[in-house]
Parts: structure tokens; sequence; C-alpha cells
């Protein structure tokens, strides 16, 4: 399906948008009338050491927000702590009342502790607020005491602020409604016309024959269905008149003027009434209810007519190949049953609800510029920018929800048909699903004693299907953009995502810059199409990685280099054997394994800086391994697969024993801090492990690990074939162990970004089917990504 079948869809089925809209309408606004009233109140806690033995040693601080900030955050939802907030204030709520209305949050990068409280009434809510915070304040001193007083410190930064609405208005939420409704209704318009392809006009013809389109003619309206004469204009189209121009074409198609004798076959159209209406002096022509009675008369010429309000793609087709089948003479095709303008009020929303084809839409002939040979028109290229943005683009949306995944949704019709035309990705889908009923059974069954949080299930399971529907809006996207094109607007909607987030990391470059950067930068150094720009440009991105403490970045821009440059490997110019591509798996883990090895010899031998390498060495040193000791994570994996095989499911709230495992678990790596790691990041309201494979097992069970191995796969067999075919530009090269790295070692939230990128550029397509030269044009429309050819290599 191109863009403007799927817009035709819409338009076409107009009432169903309009029924939409206004269901969502009612039911938002609804809902808005009958949510009681809350309001919320914040303030604002500054946490910091009541003794500092040195101003300038900033340990202190930073123990303060790894460690104490969480402790701190704690004690403002406790029992206790809540228990002496409604008998101060006489509230009949119990703690646990009163903390499913109380939110703590903690400043990433900051010391300041954000406490806000959601009640009936304003004055409740600042009430409730303001005890909170002077209760934290006044437990504080007994969270760690020392000789000559607390060692711990907090003050209010800003009292309480005044309460302001916690739901939002009603006009904001039928606004919301009325846009989801319509939605709604536009996608399943456009899915249906997917799965049941209309042929309404010239264009749908032409995707699907050469013979010419002969005629469009307008529907026959009763009487009833018309508006008076008097409110038409001179110029619209009026049956009599077309039919005319039809008996004209057909005459002309004798060289000697004698008369013609047509048969009018119909690809599921009524054509006895047409036959009568074409008959004239000349002009002899017979309606046929099949196209094998074609063999037991003499005909000159045959004319398909489809019926723009029921007539199929597959209809039509097998009616073409049906004429062509009888040895007849194919004159061209017909569509008949267009609404007229002329149409009444109940004839426009028959057609509205039905997609029947209309004179004012499909009457049209496409005379708009053609875009140049090998490039998509603008409006697909607009609407692929857009949506590639949103894929690339991760920051969370209320509800948990992304905009990748709005994109996905949006523009399923779209990508859906590339799903068959991909290998791997049947599986890829299959396997998300499996995973995410296995998530919500495994959350289920540990309901009993572990905490749930609807909040995290729900961003856990659009974060999962923004990876994978993103992958289809990025293969819909190959077709329509160039890579580099394609590569330079997903990179900036990363950059866009870390500078919006504003985590206030110290490492700036490391932990926000670095990935989307180079990406951009790559991106850019491949439309030239040659390895020396490509190559430039990852020395220079590599020499900023590790002047900036990035080791797992400097080593994607030399394991990228490498591969682009054995590329360049002399050798005979001409198609590689299929089972030879596959040599290129063995080349991935031979630089995989020695670049590591090369990288930690480098690292301890301080060719990379002295700060990188003490680093290195006390990670060995406390570890016995450099992989363990940077990503220790691993070890409270294992710990908790031995007690929970089966992962914890959907937002699952660990409890106090598996807190236990996982800190006996990260005890063997000797890190000094570990167990506060593990109590405030990893364990810390949910399971976060530092790895996408990892975090897919615990929250989606067995099937989320081999969700997890199904991608890492399709990376390695896609970036084989390509290497073993020298197709792989240097932004595939690089994405690829960006995107391995990813999944064993990078938190799914800061790194779904890449593997979607990945998959979208490295998935391989289908073998396609070799059409006969009697089938007519192939159906390019179907499929941009083979009807047109990016500009550089993927």
């Amino acid at each position: 399906m191109e863009l403007r079948d799927y817009v035709r869809a819409i338009t076409g089925r107009w009432v169903w948008v309009v029924a939409g809209a206004a269901v969502g309408l009612l039911l938002a606004a609804t809902a808005g009338l009958l949510t009681p009233t809350a309001y919320q109140a914040r303030v604002a806690l500054y946490v910091d050491a009541a003794v500092v033995e040195d101003p300038e040693d900033p340990s202190s601080a930073a123990e303060v927000r790894t460690t104490v900030l969480p402790s701190v955050a704690e004690l403002a939802s406790s029992s206790s702590v809540l228990t002496r907030v409604a008998a101060t204030l006489g509230l009949a709520d119990s703690p646990a009342a009163l903390a499913a209305g109380l939110e703590v949050t903690t400043g990433s990068g900051t010391s300041v502790l954000q406490v806000s409280a959601t009640r009936a009434t304003p004055a409740e809510a600042a009430a409730v607020v303001q005890e909170v915070g002077a209760e934290v304040a006044r437990r504080a001193d007994l969270l760690f005491p020392g000789t000559d007083g607390s060692l711990l410190r907090v003050t209010p930064v800003r009292d309480a602020a005044a309460p302001v609405p916690a739901s939002r208005p009603v006009s904001v939420l039928v606004v919301l409604g009325a846009l989801a409704g319509a939605g709604a209704a536009g996608l399943a318009a456009g899915l249906t016309e997917l799965a049941r392809p209309r042929v309404r006009g010239r264009g749908d013809v032409a995707r699907l024959t050469a013979a010419p389109v002969l005629g469009l003619l307008p529907a026959d309206l009763p009487p009833g269905q018309r508006r008076p004469a008097r409110w038409l204009s001179g110029g619209l189209p009026q049956r009599a008149e077309e039919l005319a121009r039809l008996r004209w074409t057909l005459r002309l198609a004798s060289d000697d003027g004698a008369a013609q004798r047509v048969a009018l076959v119909g690809a599921a159209a009524a054509t006895t009434s047409l036959a009568g209406e074409l008959t004239a002096r000349g002009l002899d022509v017979v309606a046929l209810d099949s196209p094998r009675a074609l063999s037991a008369a003499g005909f000159d010429r045959v004319l398909v007519v489809a019926d723009g309000r029921r007539t199929t793609a597959a209809d039509l087709t097998a009616t073409l190949a049906a004429v062509r089948a009888s040895g007849a003479q194919l004159a061209g095709v017909a569509v008949d049953g267009l609404l007229p303008p002329g149409g009444r009020w109940r004839a426009l929303l028959v057609a509205g609800a039905r997609g029947d084809a209309t004179w004012r839409i499909d009457s049209r002939t496409g005379t708009s510029v053609p875009a140049p040979a090998g490039r998509a028109p603008v409006a697909p290229q607009a609407v692929a920018v857009l949506a590639v943005a949103m894929v690339g683009f991760t920051r969370s949306l209320p509800m948990g929800l992304t905009t990748g995944l709005l994109a996905a949704v949006a523009l399923l019709p779209l990508w859906l048909p590339l799903v068959r035309r991909h290998r791997g990705l049947p599986l890829l889908l299959a396997s998300t699903g499996v995973g995410l009923l296995s998530g919500a059974l495994l959350a289920w069954s540990f309901a009993d004693d572990h905490g749930f949080v609807l909040h995290t299930a729900s961003a856990t399971t659009s974060t999962v299907l923004a990876m994978v529907g993103g992958v289809g809006v990025l293969l819909w996207a190959r077709g329509v953009l160039p890579v580099p094109v394609l590569g330079v607007v997903f990179g900036l909607a990363m950059l866009a995502t870390e500078v919006l987030e504003g985590s206030g990391a110290e490492n700036v470059w490391k932990f926000q810059l670095s990935s989307p950067l180079m990406v951009i930068g790559v991106a850019l150094a491949v439309r030239w199409g040659k390895p020396a720009p490509t190559v430039a440009v990852l020395a220079v991105l590599g020499l900023l990685n590790v002047t900036n403490d990035a080791r797992s970045a400097f080593g994607f821009c030399v394991v990228a280099a490498a591969l682009v440059l054995w590329q360049q490997r002399p050798g005979r110019d001409r198609p590689v054997h299929r089972g030879r591509r596959w040599l290129a798996l063995p080349v991935i883990g031979v630089l995989g394994a020695g670049g590591y090895r090369l990288l930690t010899e480098l690292m301890l031998a301080g060719a990379l800086g002295t700060e990188i390498q003490q680093r290195t060495a006390t990670q060995i040193a406390q570890s016995g391994s450099l992989l363990l000791g940077g990503r220790p994570e691993w070890t409270v994996t294992w710990a908790l697969a031995h007690t929970h095989p089966f992962g914890f499911g959907l937002g699952t709230v660990p409890n106090g024993d598996d807190l236990l495992v996982a800190r006996a678990g990260i005890a063997v790596t000797n890190i000094p801090t570990a167990e506060s790691y593990v109590q405030n990041y990893l364990l810390a309201g949910g399971v976060e492990l530092h790895a996408i494979v990892a975090d897919l097992w615990a929250s989606l069970g067995p099937a989320g690990v081999l969700l997890g191995l199904v991608m890492g796969a399709l990376v390695v067999v896609g970036l084989a074939d390509r290497l073993g075919r020298r197709q792989a530009s240097g932004l595939a090269c690089l994405l690829a162990p960006m995107a391995l790295w990813g999944l064993a070692f990078g938190p799914m939230a800061s790194n779904a970004d890449t593997i979607t990128l990945a998959l979208g550029l490295l998935l391989l397509p289908r073998r396609p089917r070799v059409t006969r030269p009697d089938d007519g044009p192939p159906d390019a429309a179907a499929d941009p990504g083979r009807a047109q050819t990016s500009l550089v290599r993927t």
C-alpha cells in the first residue's frame, strides 16, 4: 500500500472518522465528568551532609546522591512517617491510602527530593505535603547518626506550592478523545483497504494492468438521491456524456469503420444494463456472465468493467487473467459506479461509510509532476522523515507511551505488507507477541507476594512494541528515503531525546552525546559512497570517545572502521555465491574477540590515557575480569535466575528476599558500592538489570530471552550477508556492534533506539517472485522498498 492509497482509504471512509471522533469525544467527556476532582501540591527538600571534612572533596555530595537520597525517598513514603502524618492532621486514611496519593522523586544529578501529594481538596493536599516534608526532616537525624549529631541535613528549599488540579481539564480530555477516536477509525479504514483493496479509478487500474482505462462512468442515481438540476453547475459530469465518449472510443478501434461486436465482462460488476446503454448503430455490445463464454462466440474486442462500489483488486486481476487465457483481444477497462457530485446526503453517507468511488476524488488523472527516477514523491518523503524522527525520539509520554509506538500504529497499513517480504520479521513479531503474553501471565502469578506498578508495566510494553513496530516503520522508510537521510534524521531525534532529558551527567559526551553524534557523523560520511570519509569520521569519533572515557564507544568505532576497510580487500568483482557470504561470520567473531583483547591491553598499558588505565586495572583487580568489573549486573541476573528462572513479569516489584539474593550475587565482584547499587538502581521499585536481554528476561520470562536472541541473530545475519557482498555501509558496520553490545550490556530504556535502527537497516529482503511477461506490471506500489533503489548501500 502506498501513502496515497492510505489517504484515499481514510478520506473515502470519512463517515468512519467522524463517527470515531464522536464516540471518542463522548467517552472522554463522560470519563472526565465522572472522575472526582483531585488537587496536587508539591514540596522540594534539599538533602546534604551536615558535616563535611573538606569542602573541595566531592565524595560526600556524590555519596548523598547515590546512597543517602534514595534512602530518604523511601523514608518519605514509609509507614512510620505516614502514620504520624495521619495522626497529626486527624486523617482517617491508612498509611497505604496516603501512600497511594503520594509521589516521591529524586532529581537526576542533584540532591533535591520532590514530594507531591494528591488529595480531594486544595487545603488537604497542601497540609499533607507540608507535614510529610516536616516529618522527613525530623526523622532524617535517625538515618545517619554521628558522635557530634546527625551526619545528614534535610532542608526545605521550596514551601508547598499552591495546589493545582491533578487531572486534566474536561476540555483537554474531549479533544484528546476525539483525536484518538478519529485516529483509530482512520487506522481501521486503512487496514480494511489493505485487506481488501478496491478498484476505484485510473491509478488503481494502472497498478494492476497495462491495459488502458477507456472510461469512468458516474453512477446512475435514483431521482430521490440526486440534487435538483438547478443546484448543479454546467461542468459536472453526466452519465450520458461519459457513455457517448466510451462508445466513440470503442468505435475508433475499427480501422475500416465496420460494425464492432464488443463483449462486456464484469469484474464483480453487473454489465447487463451497461451493455444496453452502450449498444448503438455500428456497435453491438453483449454482456457475458463469465470470461469462459468468450470462446463460444466471436467478438472483436473485450471490455472489462469494474464497479467502483464493490470490485476489488483481486477481482479485476482474476478477470483480466481469464480474458488473456481465452485469447480474446482486450480493448481496455472501464470503471462504473462513481458517485457523481450531484448526490444527496443519503448517497454521500452511504459512499462515505462503504468507501465507494467518487467522481471528485477518483476521476483525477494524476497530472502532478512526477518525482525524478529513483526518488519518492515529496509527500511520502515528508511523512517518512516525521515517522523516522518519532521512532528515534524515545522520551516517554504520559501513560508510558512513546512517539515511536504512535508512529508504528499510525503507519501500520504501510509497513504491515513488508512483514512477509523480509526474512526474520515474522519471527520477530511472533516472539514479541508471545513474550508480552508471557510477561502478563508472570505478573499475575507473582501478585500474591510481590508488588505491581501499572505504569512500569505500561512503559515496558510500550518500549518493546515501539522497538518492533519501529523496525517496520524504518523498513518502509528505507524505500522512501536515502539511508544517509534516514540515519541523520534518526540521529537528530536521538540527540533531541538526550538534550530534553537533561540528566545532568558529569560526563555529558559519554552518557548523552556519543551515540547520537556517532550515528549522525557516520550517516553523513556514508553519503559520499567511499570508505575514506567514513573511516576518517570514525577516527575522529573514536578519538573523542577515548578522551572522554567512553571505552565501549571507542571500541564500536574501531570495529566499524575495521569492517569498512575489510570490504576493500582485493578480490574478484563478481557476485558472491550465497553460501560463501556466511564466511563473514567468523570474521565478525574474530574482530570482536581480538578487538576486546587488544583494547584491554591498550587500556592497561596506558595508551588510551591514565584515567582509563586506572579504572581498567581497578575493575580487573576487584572482579578478575574487565567485563565482570565493568558490567557486574550479570551476577545479579544470574543469582535471580536461580531463584526465579521464569522471570518476574511486567511491572512486578521485587521484594526483600529478591534484594537479599541480588546482594549475595553481586558480592562476588568485590565492588565496595555494589550493595547500594543493587538497592538504589537495579531493584529500586522494579527490575533494571542493565542489559536488554536481561531486562527482557525479567519482564517477559524465557520468551523475552528468545526475543533478545532473535534480535541479535537478525543483526548478525544481516551484517554477514552485506559483508559477504561487500555492501555493508559504514553506518551498518557501526550499528551492528552497538546493537549487540546493548543487547548484552546496555539498559533497554537507553539502547532501544540503537537496536531498532540496526534491525531497520540490516533486515534482509526475501528474493522477489519472478513475474511472467503477461502478468502485467509488477505491483511496485505494494512495496516501495523494491520499487526504488537507495542512493547508497545499507
